[in-house]
C-alpha cells in the first residue's frame, strides 16, 4: 500500500480567493446583473395636465415614478365646507377638497377602485418608462476578505423591494430572484 503525502503551500486558500475564485464570482454577478436587467419591469410616472383644476392629491402624485407592477399612492381627500368652527374661527375660506391622512391606491389614473372624488373627470396620465429599473441595476464590486469572496447585484430604485417581493395589494415580479436562478441553472447544465 503506497501512501501519498501532499503539502499545501501556506496561503494557497488566500491566493485562490484573490485570483480565480474572485474572477469567477465577478463573472457570476455580472451574468446575474445582465439577466436581471433583461427581466426588470418598466417604470411608470403619474403626470397631471398642469391645469388649475388638478386635485390636490393628484398634484401631490405628479411625477411619482414607480415600478410598473405597483400601485400609485395618492393622498386621501375629504371635502371641507366653507365656514367657521364653533368658536367662530374660519375653517376654510373657500371650501373644497383637501388632502387628509391616509392613502388611496391606483394602478392608473381613473382606476375604477379609486373613490369617486379621485377618479371622476381626472385628466392625469400614466407614462411608461421602459428600461428604468434595468438602468438602475448593476453588479457590485467583488470583495475578497481572507478566504471569503463576496459579490452582489443591486437595483437602486424607489419601491424596488415591493416590485421584487410584492405587497398586500400588488404581486411581485421576482426579477432578481428569477435572474439568479436562471444563471445558476445555465452554469449547472
Amino acid at each position: 500500500m503506497a501512501r501519498t503525502r501532499v503539502r499545501l503551500s501556506p496561503g494557497l486558500a488566500e491566493r485562490l480567493a484573490a485570483g480565480p475564485v474572485r474572477r469567477e464570482v465577478g463573472n457570476l454577478t455580472d451574468a446575474i446583473s445582465r439577466e436581471a436587467k433583461d427581466r426588470a419591469p418598466a417604470a411608470k410616472t403619474w403626470v397631471t395636465d398642469g391645469g388649475e383644476n388638478v386635485r390636490p392629491s393628484h398634484a401631490h402624485a405628479d411625477g411619482q415614478t414607480i415600478p410598473e407592477n405597483l400601485s400609485y399612492q395618492l393622498p386621501s381627500m375629504e371635502y371641507v365646507r366653507k365656514g367657521r368652527d364653533a368658536s367662530g374661527k374660519a375653517v376654510n375660506r373657500v371650501g373644497g377638497w383637501k388632502v387628509t391622512d391616509g392613502v388611496d391606491l391606483a394602478r392608473t389614473p381613473r382606476d375604477p377602485t379609486l373613490p369617486v372624488e379621485q377618479r371622476i373627470n381626472c385628466d392625469c396620465q400614466s407614462r411608461t418608462i421602459p428600461g428604468a429599473l434595468a438602468a438602475a441595476t448593476r453588479s457590485t464590486t467583488t470583495v475578497v476578505t481572507g478566504t471569503r469572496v463576496h459579490g452582489g447585484v443591486e437595483c437602486v430604485f424607489h419601491r424596488v423591494g415591493e416590485a421584487e417581493f410584492g405587497s398586500s395589494q400588488d404581486s411581485g415580479t421576482h426579477f432578481m430572484a428569477i435572474a439568479a436562478a436562471a444563471v445558476v441553472a445555465r452554469r449547472r447544465a
